[in-house]
């Protein structure tokens, strides 16, 4: 009963992240089509990354932690202490990120010349403009992330998800007027303050849900509250953890601007194209995971969070597999019909879709990672989580070195998705030990089944693509063909893991023909 109700809550945060997802994906291609892979469009994705590597590590720390915290609070305390401890961890955020931001404002030239090689000084000078306006939105997504939480905890999935749209509606406002006198020559300045005004809409959308569920803002610094205290020790390894990520992103950005122009943009395009398709088909999931996990956990029903668990893992695995196989096959295509259009040219096209094969090929193990992670954390085991991310990240730095030395750009992406896998193994191994027998053969057997699928598929999809489709083909035939070949290889890996009787699909399938009658 329990995952028969959380499956149907899944289906509606799917309908609505693709939703949500699809409007932030037609933004990155607005902005693609406005910048293309020039030295603008570099410095676009360095300014952004500043504020996450000053701050992102906190947010990280605490938005982990909160969830697990605030569930127990209010089991043991009432709502009414939930709200205040709430509350009390939003101020001490915004304190922080408000002074974050002044000095990231006042810094922000050096802190752009850690991360780009000296000789790339029109980087420099962009990138550095734009972060004296992206800084501030720190002080709003500090709160905004705080209030997700809360939402989630309170069984409220979709309304966290749909606040990403007033933040790009703010951004493609933004974009359509930097084509427009007397706002063109300050075209990615415009930009820059769409993203900031954005976050601030985004964070009044969540915190006006938030009211909903007896949420109230009230200023209270949480610094002498125990429970707070006791939250900031549980998050320090975790935020330990996410600063050696900060770091490895630091180090990509920094070797990227040594190789070609539009290579950082280019990895950049690539990179959202991955975060689209993990923020729809495994981040949904595992968000649902992560709070149901943790009512489970407080609730001591050590039995259903096993199966869940298990659920959840293998539901990743069977969503993330297909994508990885016909990514790799399709990842030019995919370029070419989706990003190449305006000031995004065919050489846009190429420089995008090599580093794309290997986020593709990093799906499964990205996927299964974030989901081993979160429930590393529900069972408040930090330091577990904290070690074996750290081990994964220097092996990323590393192979980042060696890869990007080797393959330029390319091999950033290289990098991601090995470390990706080896953190999965080394997560797997520690939970193993930790949970006991659970049903690890059971997760086994769904890899094989859906990797056993996805070849399958994969072989069908390629020789579709080498008989009809080419990259030089008016863009209308060139859709049309891309999209069936798209279409040919969802419904044969559909129909192959139906027939290889994987549970977890059996059981949507039947779940869907009782909600509509078939």
């Amino acid at each position: 009963m329990q995952y028969k109700k959380a499956t149907k809550i899944a289906l509606q945060l799917f309908a609505v992240t693709v939703f949500t997802k699809l409007i932030g994906f037609i933004r990155e291609v607005a902005f693609g089509a406005r910048f293309g892979t020039s030295v603008k469009a570099d410095a676009f994705p360095l300014a952004l990354q500043l504020p996450n590597i000053l701050f992102a590590s906190i947010f990280a720390a605490f938005s982990t932690s909160f969830i697990p915290f605030y569930t127990d609070i209010r089991e043991k305390k009432g709502e009414d202490e939930g709200v205040k401890f709430t509350n009390s961890v939003i101020n001490t955020l915004l304190l922080a990120s408000s002074v974050v931001a002044m000095l990231g404002f006042i810094f922000s030239r050096q802190l752009i010349q850690l991360q780009v090689h000296h000789s790339k000084e029109l980087q420099i000078m962009y990138a550095s403009r734009v972060l004296k306006i992206t800084i501030f939105m720190i002080i709003f997504t500090s709160s905004a992330n705080i209030l997700q939480g809360f939402l989630q905890a309170n069984g409220n999935f979709t309304k966290p998800v749909l606040s990403s749209i007033p933040f790009n509606l703010c951004i493609f406002a933004a974009i359509f007027l930097s084509y427009f006198e007397p706002f063109r020559k300050f075209d990615i300045y415009i930009v820059a303050v769409g993203f900031v005004v954005g976050y601030f809409w985004s964070l009044i959308y969540q915190l006006n849900n938030s009211k909903k569920y007896g949420f109230k803002f009230y200023p209270v610094l949480g610094l002498r509250d125990e429970n707070i205290k006791k939250m900031i020790k549980f998050s320090f390894p975790v935020f330990l953890s996410s600063s050696m990520a900060q770091l490895y992103t630091f180090i990509d950005r920094y070797l990227l601007t040594g190789t070609s122009t539009g290579a950082v943009a280019a990895v950049a395009y690539a990179g959202k194209l991955n975060d689209v398709v993990v923020g729809v088909f495994s981040s949904s999931i595992s968000v649902l995971a992560f709070s149901t996990l943790s009512n489970l956990q407080a609730k001591g029903d050590k039995e259903n969070f096993r199966k869940f668990f298990v659920s959840a893992v293998n539901s990743i695995i069977l969503m993330m597999m297909p994508f990885a196989i016909g990514g790799v096959i399709l990842s030019k295509e995919i370029t070419r019909l989706i990003y190449q259009r305006g000031n995004f040219t065919i050489q846009s096209t190429m420089l995008t879709a090599s580093p794309l094969m290997f986020y593709c090929l990093g799906f499964v193990g990205l996927g299964v990672r974030d989901i081993l992670n979160r429930t590393l954390y529900v069972l408040k085991d930090s330091k577990t989580a904290v070690k074996n991310g750290v081990i994964a990240i220097v092996c990323n730095i590393i192979l980042d070195i060696i890869f990007i030395n080797k393959f330029k750009h390319t091999g950033a992406a290289m990098a991601f998705a090995s470390a990706n896998y080896i953190a999965a193994v080394l997560l797997f191994v520690s939970l193993r030990k930790k949970l006991g027998s659970i049903g690890w053969r059971r997760i086994a057997s769904v890899f094989l089944k859906a990797l056993v699928a996805s070849l399958v598929m994969g072989v069908v999809v390629y020789v579709f693509k080498q008989k009809f489709i080419y990259l030089t083909m008016p863009f209308k035939h060139f859709a049309l063909y891309t999209l069936s070949g798209v279409l040919l290889g969802m419904g044969i890996y559909a129909g192959l893991v139906y027939l290889l009787r994987v549970e977890e699909v059996g059981f949507i399938v039947k779940m869907v023909r009782e909600k509509f009658g078939i």
